[in-house]
């Protein structure tokens, strides 16, 4: 959503609320990493080659989707 030029009325609360959103990214940024750490520290994953692939696949999927939350918020209220 684009919240108009700085000197509009409710551009605050919009700049606000996007940031909110922006902010939200850190859930599945988490959640990458946590798979991520996962992927080569636990050892019944990094014994299974297929798991080990498969949790690092969910762990790109979670950073894809992180990445695409964080620009859909912070972008606009620029």
């Amino acid at each position: 959503m684009f919240c108009g030029d700085p000197g509009s009325p409710g551009y605050a609360a919009c700049a606000a609320q996007s940031q909110l959103f922006a902010l939200a990214s850190v859930i599945p940024a988490l959640l990458g990493l946590a798979l991520m750490v996962a992927a080569f520290a636990a050892p019944s994953v990094r014994g299974d080659r297929v798991l080990r692939t498969r949790t690092l696949s969910y762990s790109l999927i979670a950073w894809g989707i992180a990445a695409g939350t964080y620009s859909i918020g912070v972008l606009p209220s620029f």
